[in-house]
């Protein structure tokens, strides 16, 4: 199956089209209180293990695999 990427206006399939140059920083996330404990997740890494510790799966981000 063929991957479609958007480059200068146009729909080009990805592997055509240049790399975008530049640079992409992701600012970390807002501190919550996770459902569970209660306890403060301040961090994506500690949000990432969570998620892993608890066999809880983001609703959005799920992979096919996971859900049959």
């Amino acid at each position: 199956m063929t991957t479609y990427v958007y480059r200068d206006g146009k729909i080009v399939p990805k592997q055509s089209a240049a790399p975008k140059g530049g640079v992409s920083i992701m600012r970390d996330i807002e501190p919550y209180q996770n459902m569970k404990d209660r306890g403060w997740i301040t961090s994506r890494s500690q949000h990432r293990e969570f998620l892993r510790r608890n066999n809880f799966v983001e609703v959005g981000n799920e992979q096919n695999h996971l859900l049959s």
